[in-house]
């Protein structure tokens, strides 16, 4: 196989799997007591949003697609939304948080040529000379450059919990979590993917 090729190849697969590194981390637990096979209802009781309470009206266009993203999930697994006045089997609970952490990276260059090209009758490539020096060890040599950059990394956790109306008790519990960039449907798609895999483990397996 031609090089060039291979190592287009190899870089499109340390893409692939640096992407799915990337996803969401899920867990789950749940009460091994609980009936769930009893359980054939459900409605929104509330959300916490970053700890403030929102109530089941709540008309937000974000937390409301999070909302229909739990609703599905639930529906696909055999249950019936109701209204929290009906007296659901389970009352659902959602939880945002997002999380900010600064991190710092610094790297040391040290400036020899910056390339350039031309055009004429010999077309080529040079390299200018750096004019900063600096006095090291008895000689003056190209001045080292340090760049510091920072990067505002967020992490975004969402929790599902479950819980027994009728016994005000907890059965089930999805913890998911994820890094978060600066595309809204990313991230989006990112909860998706994670609320779908927490739901593969409801009722948990025994």
């Amino acid at each position: 196989m031609n090089l060039r090729i291979l190592i287009a190849w190899l870089a499109l697969w340390l893409l692939a799997a640096g992407g799915c590194a990337e996803g969401p981390k899920v867990l789950t637990d749940s009460d091994p007591s609980a009936r769930f096979s009893a359980f054939r209802t459900f409605a929104l009781s509330g959300m916490t949003d970053r700890g403030y309470e929102v109530g089941p009206s709540d008309h937000s266009p974000l937390r409301g697609r999070i909302k229909e993203m739990v609703d599905e999930q639930l529906i696909a697994k055999g249950l019936r939304q109701v209204r929290v006045e009906d007296r659901p089997d389970l009352l659902v609970h959602i939880f945002f948080g997002v999380k900010g952490q600064q991190r710092v990276e610094t790297t040391d260059m040290t400036p020899n040529l910056y390339p350039g090209c031309y055009r004429g009758f010999y077309p080529g490539c040079y390299g200018r000379q750096v004019t900063a020096y600096e006095y090291h060890d008895g000689d003056w040599v190209p001045a080292s450059t340090r760049i510091v950059t920072t990067y505002e990394d967020h992490e975004g956790t969402l929790i599902v919990d479950l819980a027994d109306s009728s016994k005000k008790k907890l059965v089930w519990r999805a913890v998911i979590r994820a890094g978060l960039g600066d595309n809204l449907e990313k991230n989006f798609e990112l909860a998706n993917k994670g609320i779908a895999e927490a739901f593969k483990d409801y009722p948990r397996a025994r």
